[in-house]
């Protein structure tokens, strides 16, 4: 019998994923001690039951203690597995090495979490190489198809751009599903002091430009690529990623450099999570 358990960060996707899948959800407490320590509680009985713990980890180090915390709980309340099912995971993109005496952060975190889950569900992590790091199942969704759906009839004549090579799979898994042409942008030195971005063989005068991205942080490189596209002739750029991380400015910077709209998923709960991953981790489950 599959139980559904929410963590803090992921209430409301539980609940809808509980009412896709046809799953009993149970109840979680959570409280914060004034010292900052965390406390949960999971009501229910898990004896014997397969779980699957949804917590997003947008709070990332008080969403991996709280995982931490609610797995060594279900364990100890004799749940026959404890699949952890974590849409943004948090470190992923500390996947390798880059000076001396630095961690692998999310190698470390795999160790962990090869211990006291039973598998892994996530959505587009940043790599999928770090699925070498999981000793147990590492499974992983795709958002990008419900994006470009999202934005299908408010495109005309569009294009797919990916915001460099490395995310080039995107566009075209977004191209596929607006059958149109794909590219990706790419970064032109003109002096020491000036760049130009631009999509590497497409034209984009008289398009509508929709750029896809696994994660937009900062903005500042996507908000430079849109201004562009727009000198360069676009009518329309939307601006699109699974994970909206957008710290600080980064959506502002975004409209400022001329994005008709910015979009993403709920994997990272912000003011533009108009899709859900609710289907697509019921899918998964279900599997």
């Amino acid at each position: 019998m599959v139980i559904i358990v929410s963590g803090s960060d992921s209430q409301d996707l539980a609940f809808r994923v509980s009412k896709l899948t046809n799953s009993e959800l149970l109840r979680t407490e959570f409280r914060k001690f004034p010292d900052g320590e965390l406390y949960v509680r999971i009501h229910g009985d898990v004896k014997d039951k397969d779980i699957f713990l949804i917590q997003t980890q947008n709070n990332q180090n008080d969403s991996i203690v709280e995982t931490i915390l609610m797995c060594d709980a279900l364990r100890d309340e004799g749940a026959k597995s404890i699949n952890l099912v974590a849409p943004y995971l948090a470190y992923a993109r500390q996947d390798k090495k880059f000076n001396i005496g630095e961690p692998i952060s999310i190698r470390a975190l795999a160790k962990l979490y090869s211990n006291l889950c039973d598998s892994l569900i996530t959505i587009n992590p940043h790599e999928t190489h770090i699925k070498a790091f999981f000793d147990i199942p590492f499974i992983y969704g795709n958002a990008v198809d419900k994006l470009a759906e999202y934005v299908k009839d408010k495109l005309k004549n569009p294009v797919v751009l990916s915001p460099d090579k490395g995310a080039i799979e995107l566009a075209k898994t977004a191209s596929e599903v607006l059958n149109c042409e794909y590219d990706y942008l790419e970064k032109t030195r003109i002096s020491p002091t000036e760049i130009n971005i631009a999509p590497k063989t497409l034209d984009v005068k008289d398009k509508d430009v929709l750029i896809v991205d696994d994660i937009i942080s900062t903005g500042g490189t996507m908000a430079t690529a849109i201004g562009m596209l727009k000198e360069q002739g676009a009518k329309k750029v939307i601006a699109s990623c699974v994970h909206p991380v957008l710290i600080g400015d980064a959506l502002n910077k975004l409209y400022v450099g001329g994005a008709d709209e910015v979009i993403g998923t709920d994997t990272y709960p912000s003011e533009v999570s108009k899709i859900s991953v609710d289907t697509i981790i019921a899918d998964l489950i279900n599997k």
